[in-house]
């Protein structure tokens, strides 16, 4: 299991591709302050978002919140530098033991800080190309959806992420 941003859930919600996540980890955690930056998002006429509702209905998205006196103390801590769903997110990610998953850069580098290991949208392509769900042709075609869309990639393909390491 993983815990999931908003960033992560919106990009790949707004190319139907949620299905990735699934696949390759089974289950994922969203804590409930993400939910309601979802909410939020559907409210303000992002309905590319009801695809998080609507696969939540399938069980394979767990929602939570830090819970235990450590998970709070720390998510009260992290809300001076990132938002709600960031500092939840890193929370129970920690709480928990598990991966964090976002693209925001601030709450990618608090939670290696924290000792976290840390991915987003393009870490999520690229297993998705190695475990053989997708090809390389597949994830740069929903990249390129994603960029369409707004996502802000660093890359134009998979192809670098794979390069980069040579």
């Amino acid at each position: 299991m993983i815990v999931v941003n908003t960033t992560v859930l919106s990009n790949l919600a707004r190319v139907n591709q949620l299905r990735i996540l699934k696949e390759l980890y089974g289950k994922i955690v969203i804590p409930i302050q993400v939910y309601e930056e979802i909410l939020r998002g559907i409210n303000e006429g992002y309905y590319f978002l009801k695809t998080v509702d609507k696969v939540a209905e399938e069980g394979w998205i767990v929602f939570e919140a830090p819970t235990s006196k450590k998970g709070r103390k720390c998510m009260k801590e992290l809300l001076v530098s990132v938002g709600y769903g960031e500092a939840a997110g890193i929370a129970l990610a920690k709480e928990q033991g598990l991966p964090f998953f976002s693209d925001d850069k601030k709450a990618r580098q608090i939670a290696k800080q924290q000792g976290l290991s840390v991915s987003g949208t393009l870490g999520t392509l690229k297993l998705a190309v190695e475990e053989g769900l997708i090809s390389i042709k597949e994830a740069d075609e929903v990249l390129g959806e994603m960029i369409h869309g707004g996502y802000r990639s660093p890359i134009q393909s998979v192809k670098e992420l794979f390069e980069s390491k040579k």
